[in-house]
């Protein structure tokens, strides 16, 4: 169960859940309550219609509305039109009170009179874990080994050659919206090559949120470190290392070892799954209750492995990572 404490706006103007659906709605801004916080616990990190009565907010159950876009509105002499930039929304229900949640911030209301409400019954990404797309091969003990073939028990080796007991693994399988609004949703591809020759030795896709392991002249130039952590999605450089906005539904696993390790992931480095100590909580990912139950020695959390690039560090060796692919 995936556990998250996520920031709502609740809803209390007149529409009732269903008209929410019923194609684009203008929500005056004297509709909302003010901003709370609260727990979205979910079963697989996306929450859909499929999740009614099971994810809960606060202990209650959720009945889920929709996904799609706000936008501001503004007055213009006199009608209400639109006006800005736009922003995800998640919209659910418990108890009778409708929530609007804001995944990636919420949207400039300066100057604005209402919000401009465009949603659908389309389920929505709200925990983004560390994961490897199936297919990837990981090295192990007995050689490099399909992800989905790897269970509690087995043993991989780490980019410096260590064993390492795998604790646990996780699995789940996603569709995906093609929709420019839910970019967050779609893996990234890292191209044959695309760290150096051989690095990965084939086209690999991981969660926008998975790190890699960066070390050579590129992350000494640019961090002044032998070595460093980048998201993928932070090294984008739409040649080698993109979003594909091709794939429709794809299987995400990840692996648990006792500590945070560099994994050999088609022959790249890339991390296992980490859970953060107590002050240290990603936005998108917290797996600690369930981990925790089943591995007490972990509730203080992981240091990681090494230093985290910063996001424009990571952006310019992304850059100087852009290269042909063989």
């Amino acid at each position: 169960m995936y556990s998250q404490d996520i920031t709502v706006v609740p809803y209390n103007g007149s529409l009732l859940a269903a008209n929410l659906l019923s194609s684009q709605q203008t929500l005056v801004l004297n509709g909302f309550g003010s901003e709370q916080t609260g727990t979205l616990q979910d079963n697989d990190g996306t929450l859909s219609d499929f999740d009614d009565g099971l994810s809960t907010f606060n202990g209650q159950p959720v009945n889920y509305i929709g996904s799609g876009t706000v936008t501001p509105g503004v007055d213009v002499l006199g009608l209400t039109v639109p006006l800005g930039a736009s922003v995800p929304v998640v919209v659910f229900e418990v108890g009778g009170q409708i929530y609007f949640h804001y995944p990636e911030g919420e949207p400039n209301l300066l100057g604005a009179v209402a919000l401009v409400v465009d949603i659908e019954p389309v389920g929505y990404e709200v925990f983004t874990p560390i994961c490897f797309a199936a297919g990837t091969r990981i090295l192990t003990d007995a050689g490099e080994r399909p992800i989905e073939d790897i269970r509690a028990g087995d043993v991989v080796v780490d980019w410096f050659g260590q064993a390492h007991g795998v604790l646990w693994s996780g699995a789940r399988k996603l569709r995906l919206p093609q929709n420019m609004d839910f970019d967050k949703w779609f893996p990234v591809r890292i191209r044959k090559n695309a760290l150096k020759p051989g690095v990965p030795h084939r086209d690999t896709w991981l969660s926008q949120q998975h790190r890699l392991y960066l070390s050579g002249l590129e992350a000494r130039l640019i961090t002044g470190e032998e070595d460093c952590l980048a998201s993928a999605k932070s090294l984008l450089n739409d040649a080698t290392i993109s979003l594909d906005r091709t794939v429709t539904e794809i299987s995400y696993h990840h692996l648990l070892c006792a500590r945070h390790v560099v994994l050999v992931a088609n022959g790249m480095p890339a991390e296992s799954l980490f859970l953060p100590q107590d002050d240290d909580v990603p936005e998108n990912l917290d797996l600690k209750q369930e981990i925790v139950g089943l591995f007490p020695f972990l509730a203080d959390g992981m240091e990681l492995c090494t230093a985290e690039a910063r996001g424009s560090e990571a952006a310019v060796i992304g850059s100087l990572l852009q290269r042909n692919c063989a």
